[in-house]
């Protein structure tokens, strides 16, 4: 009988490789299932073209109470979230915004839109603002002019105004 030599590093190499193929199987990491069935908010799912974004946004439920009544006396514009989306919409055209607002007819809400528009005492038709809510699309639409300049905000650049919005800014035309 005839003996062959391995050569040390074949034979090393060789127990690795067994070692690595006889290595136990990793298991699956189990699934963890919860026993909390706490059913999100009614107003968390905002449909957007053909997908659903699940994201917590504050109700607009409550601003429909605010139909018939005046801005400023009922303090819409400090009710959250209209507050601070309107502070972030405008920047630094907050305060022309409100100045524009003084006088106002009671607010309007129509097929879940809220609107309101109002001016500076004594200068009806040059200096004026106008807001509109879409509570269903949860968009805010803003605009006022400056000297019948007309100035226009949207959140997400969205340019579908509502028609009352619309029936508004044709007031300014040239």
């Amino acid at each position: 009988m005839i003996a062959k030599q391995f050569p040390l590093a074949s034979l090393l190499s060789l127990g690795v490789y067994m070692l690595a193929c006889n290595s136990p199987i990793e298991k699956p990491q189990d699934v963890l299932l919860t026993d909390n069935d706490r059913q999100p908010a009614t107003d968390t799912m905002i449909a957007i073209g053909d997908t659903i974004q699940a994201d917590e946004v504050a109700s607009w439920n409550n601003f429909l109470d605010y139909a018939g009544k005046y801005a400023v006396e009922s303090g819409l514009f400090n009710e959250e979230p209209l507050k601070t989306r309107t502070a972030t919409l405008l920047g630094k055209a907050k305060r022309p915004f409100f100045e524009r607002l003084k006088v106002s007819p009671p607010i309007e809400i129509e097929n879940r839109i809220l609107f309101n528009e109002g001016y500076v005492p004594g200068k009806s038709g040059y200096d004026e603002a106008a807001v509109a809510v879409d509570l269903e699309r949860d968009i805010i639409y803003i605009g006022f002019t400056v000297n019948k300049n007309l100035m226009l905000f949207s959140e997400r650049g969205d340019t579908d105004y509502p028609e009352k919005f619309l029936h508004w800014m044709r007031k300014f035309d040239k």
